[in-house]
């Protein structure tokens, strides 16, 4: 099983684009899902209320008629794992989401750092820290989806809980803030 939430930016919306501080944090609203693995070189993905989005990990390539769709996303986290030399295997997935598309808190964001905890724990020894599922997650939504995004959506939500980026330098700085509310 795997979740990734939402997020939400307490201030500085939009800075990560300028290179600015941002403090964000994830919400309460998450995306889930079931996960096996299978033998077909297949990532099928069943969300509730959507039709089944099938991708092969033979096929990684950038598609134009995919732009601002969910195979884009699943094909772009899968590509960024396979560039950095993980051997991909298919896996079957069920999600369910209360981070609404069109809401403000990410739901793209939020289904990018699911994929990258699955592929993680599945084929990359569970060993990705936050930042580096992030950035694998904004690649995928810049390059495959076509949303020219910053990092902090992905970051956010990547973290969990509240957290301080400094996008100042262009490898940011991320501090994960304990606070109880």
């Amino acid at each position: 099983y795997f979740s990734a939430p939402g997020r939400t930016e307490v201030g500085g919306n939009h800075t990560d684009h300028q290179r600015g501080r941002v403090l964000a944090g994830a919400v309460n609203l998450d995306t889930v899902a079931a996960v096996r693995e299978n033998d077909q070189r297949l990532i099928r993905i069943q969300s509730k209320g959507y039709p089944l989005c099938s991708v092969s990990i033979d096929e990684l390539e950038v598609r134009a008629s995919e732009v601002n769709s969910t195979p884009a996303l699943i094909r772009g986290v899968a590509a960024r794992f396979a560039q950095l030399g993980c051997t991909l295997g298919g896996f079957d997935a069920y999600c369910e989401s209360s981070v609404l598309p069109g809401s403000g808190l990410s739901s793209s964001a939020a289904f990018e750092v699911l994929l990258c905890a699955i592929f993680d724990k599945l084929y990359a020894g569970d060993r990705l820290d936050a930042k580096k599922r992030a950035i694998i997650s904004q690649y995928a939504e810049n390059v495959y989806f076509g949303k020219p995004s910053g990092l902090m959506d992905q970051m956010a939500s990547s973290v969990g809980g509240l957290c301080y980026i400094d996008f100042q330098d262009p490898d940011p700085q991320v501090v994960a803030i304990a606070y109880d509310f």
